[in-house]
């Protein structure tokens, strides 16, 4: 935990003369998925942003509401759109490195094994921020990236979710 905050700190210092940034807790993966995704974004100008997001699984056992990554860093660049009025709509590349474990019979004796596996996905977003007046923001969004090395114990598709609420500044 220390690490991610250290992480999140040294990108908000990351640029001294920045318009605006914002800084955001995913309460989707914090409240369903028993785990950390902190958010870190730039905004470069009127219609596109930059960022990276950061999350840690503090979850250790394997069910199917938990994520197999154990830790995903995700750089990514949002270009937002204005469709008939309705504004704050974005179109998001992402590029996540992502490290976690996977559980299967290698032996077929009925007994897991672990196999612990690091890859990089390469996926698309699409979402919506609300921005308040005085800075807060919420953010929901939804995609998808693939995996691109196929790593041992690695997962194809690399899921992208979440409801993020945090303040602009």
């Amino acid at each position: 935990m220390k690490k991610l905050v250290l992480i999140m700190v040294l990108f908000i210092g990351f640029s001294v003369n920045a318009q605006e940034h914002e800084v955001k807790l995913d309460v989707l993966d914090l409240a369903i998925f028993k785990s950390v995704d902190m958010t870190y974004q730039y905004i470069l100008n009127e219609e596109s942003a930059v960022g990276i997001s950061v999350l840690k699984n503090l979850s250790d056992t394997d069910n199917i509401f938990d994520y197999r990554e154990d830790f995903v860093i995700t750089p990514f660049y949002r270009q937002y759109f204005d469709f008939s009025g309705m504004s704050n709509v974005y179109g998001e590349a992402f590029f996540a490195i992502n490290s976690g474990r996977d559980f299967q019979d290698t032996n077929n004796d009925g007994v897991d094994e672990t196999i612990k596996y690091t890859d990089g996905a390469f996926g698309l977003v699409v979402g919506k921020s609300y921005i308040s007046p005085r800075g807060f923001v919420l953010d929901l969004y939804a995609g998808l990236g693939r995996n691109l090395f196929d790593a041992e114990g690695s997962p194809t598709l690399v899921p992208r979710i979440g409801i993020n609420a945090g303040f602009r500044f």
